[in-house]
């Protein structure tokens, strides 16, 4: 069975997408919302239970830049890139257009703690280049500019709700004044409303700016192209669909603003090797 989490497996960033009811009120996942101070840096804080080994799981990033951690600093992971695989320990960061990446556990996690970001402030949170995921979208955490007793620090304590708290305060102490990008965030959460079905012209009249502006900023604090975070806003709403119409893929084209199903198909299979049928028919994102 093949699981797709959001820049982490998919069925993850499919649930959390939806919003749907995890725990405490039955299911294998939560969510806890920031605070009040980081809220318009963190989109959410997401817990996955009972995260199977002998599985690979199909992951992707729909333009959240994610922290992905593990229960034990000495948990490891197998990532698979287009057939290049890594080891990597104790978590992960990943971003930006991801293709063909898949990772698999060689031992059952009780749980994967996820932090989404919200894209327009993560790299300059981190300091990060707006090109540090463009050849490489899965970071390991040492590769991020994080302080190394933060880290200790998140590791040292089993409780989850102390975790989120030692996550929250390093948070806070990155803040700085100058953060806010508005006119970036309104361009951000068009896209986001029209789930991809939106031109970059449509977005350039809607918010006011011209398209180099657009480009620059986008590219600069995100990382991507407008036209790349349309694209995953516009795939990831289409994979939903595909499993509420497994059976009209034409439909699930065309309802989400593909040209044709050949479009669909052949940017399903750039992101993941595999044609919808193929996909499907394995069942591999039950």
């Amino acid at each position: 069975m093949h699981i797709f989490v959001p820049s982490m497996p998919i069925n993850f960033l499919k649930e959390i997408i939806q919003q749907k009811k995890g725990l405490p009120y039955g299911g294998y996942w939560m969510r806890k919302s920031p605070s009040e101070e980081c809220i318009d840096y963190i989109e959410g804080y997401y817990l996955f239970y009972d995260i199977q080994n002998k599985a690979d799981h199909w992951i992707f990033n729909d333009g959240f830049p994610a922290i992905i951690l593990f229960p034990d600093k000495s948990n490891k992971a197998c990532i698979n890139t287009d057939g290049k695989e890594d080891i990597i320990k104790s978590g992960w960061v990943d971003a930006g257009v991801m293709k063909k990446v898949y990772a698999r556990y060689p031992e059952d996690l009780d749980y994967i703690l996820i932090i989404r970001f919200k894209p327009e402030y993560f790299h300059k949170l981190f300091n990060l280049h707006p090109s540090f995921f463009k050849y490489n979208n899965v970071r390991t955490l040492a590769d991020i500019n994080f302080d190394p007793e933060f880290l200790d620090k998140v590791f040292s304590t089993d409780s989850i709700d102390d975790k989120i708290d030692i996550i929250e305060s390093y948070i806070k102490s990155l803040i700085k004044v100058n953060t806010r990008t508005g006119l970036l965030n309104s361009a951000v959460e068009l896209i986001n409303q029209a789930k991809g079905q939106i031109s970059v012209a449509d977005v350039i009249r809607e918010i006011g700016v011209n398209y180099k502006w657009l480009e620059r900023n986008f590219f600069k604090h995100l990382g991507l192209t407008p036209k790349e975070y349309i694209q995953l806003q516009r795939f990831i709403s289409a994979y939903i669909n595909l499993h509420a119409e497994p059976d009209d893929l034409l439909n699930v084209a065309i309802a989400n603003g593909y040209y044709d199903y050949n479009h669909f198909l052949k940017e399903f299979k750039d992101f993941t090797g595999k044609t919808p049928v193929e996909y499907i028919s394995g069942k591999e994102a039950l």
